[in-house]
C-alpha cells in the first residue's frame, strides 16, 4: 500500500483579507491575523448580530491559497417551540354551542349560537388552532398570556378574536402583540380542499419560524386538526401537537398531506 504524502503547514504566512461580502444588518466579517501561525492557522471573527443563539460556524475555502475566497457558514439552533394541550383546559370555548343536528363531514356536532340547554363546545374539544397559535406566541417571547385558557379569555373579552363559526382569526396576534408579531398571508397558503407542497415550509423553518398547518388528525380523522411544524430533518419535520392522544407523535409523516399553512413573523428581523 502507497504511504500518503506528508505535507507541512505554511507558517507565518502574510495574509491580505478583503471582504468581497459583507453580511446584512449588523452582522459583519472580521479578519484576525496578518499572517498564519506556527500551526499554519489563521482565523476570522464572525459576527452573527445582535439575536442571541447557539451557532455552530464553519470557515471552508476552494484551495487555501493567495486569493482564494472564504466562506463563512452560520447555522443557528433554533429556539425550542413549547408544547401546549388544549386536554388540560375545559374552559368553554369562545360561548359557542354543540349543533347535533348539523354534523360535519367528520360526524361531529356542527357549531351554533347558544340556547339554554345546550352543551357548550371546550378548549380541550375545539382548541387546536387556539392551541397552536399559543404556542407560536410564547415561542416568540412576547410578554402576553400565551396558554390557551389565557389566550381565549383575550379573544373572548378583549378582541373578538373568533369568527362566528368559532373559528380562530388569524390576524389576532398582531392585534395582540401591537404588530409585534405579524400574521403573513400568502394565496399560496390556501390549499382550498386540495394538498400543498411541504416544500412552502422550508425557507420559514430555515428561519427559525415555526409553521402552523392543517391535517387530518390520526385520532380522530377530523380533517380541521391544526399543528406546529417546529423544524426540518432530513426528509421530515417535527411537529407539535395539541391533542393529547397524538403525544407521541413527533413527524409530520405520521399526519401525511398539509392542507392550509399559516405563518407569523417577528418584524425585529434576523433568525426568527
Amino acid at each position: 500500500m502507497p504511504l500518503l504524502p506528508s505535507f507541512s503547514p505554511l507558517k507565518y504566512i502574510g495574509i491580505n483579507s478583503q471582504i468581497t461580502y459583507a453580511p446584512a444588518d449588523d452582522a459583519s466579517v472580521t479578519p484576525t491575523n496578518s499572517a498564519t501561525s506556527s500551526d499554519g492557522l489563521a482565523s476570522s471573527t464572525l459576527r452573527l448580530g445582535s439575536l442571541p443563539g447557539d451557532y455552530t460556524v464553519n470557515a471552508t475555502c476552494s484551495e487555501c491559497t493567495e486569493g482564494s475566497p472564504q466562506t463563512f457558514t452560520a447555522t443557528a439552533k433554533c429556539p425550542d417551540v413549547p408544547q401546549y394541550y388544549q386536554d388540560d383546559y375545559s374552559d368553554d370555548y369562545d360561548g359557542i354551542c354543540k349543533d347535533y343536528e348539523n354534523l360535519t363531514s367528520s360526524g361531529k356536532p356542527g357549531v351554533k349560537t347558544c340556547a339554554l340547554g345546550d352543551k357548550t363546545w371546550t378548549i380541550a374539544e375545539k382548541g387546536c388552532a387556539l392551541a397552536s397559535m399559543g404556542m407560536v406566541m410564547e415561542r416568540y417571547k412576547y410578554p402576553t398570556p400565551n396558554t390557551p385558557d389565557k389566550l381565549n379569555d383575550i379573544f373572548i373579552k378583549d378582541i373578538a378574536g373568533y369568527d362566528k363559526k368559532g373559528s380562530v382569526k388569524w390576524y389576532a396576534p398582531n392585534v395582540i402583540t401591537g404588530y409585534g408579531i405579524q400574521y403573513q398571508y400568502d394565496p399560496t397558503h390556501f390549499g382550498k380542499g386540495e394538498t400543498l407542497p411541504k416544500s412552502l415550509m422550508d425557507n420559514y423553518l430555515g428561519k427559525c419560524m415555526p409553521v402552523i398547518v392543517r391535517v387530518i388528525n390520526p385520532h380522530t380523522h377530523n380533517p380541521q386538526h391544526w399543528i406546529v411544524v417546529t423544524g426540518k430533518v432530513d426528509n421530515d419535520y417535527t411537529v407539535n401537537d395539541s391533542d393529547l392522544a397524538n403525544k407521541d407523535l413527533k413527524w409530520l409523516s405520521k399526519y401525511g398531506d398539509i392542507y392550509d399553512i399559516r405563518v407569523y413573523k417577528d418584524p425585529k428581523g434576523g433568525c426568527q
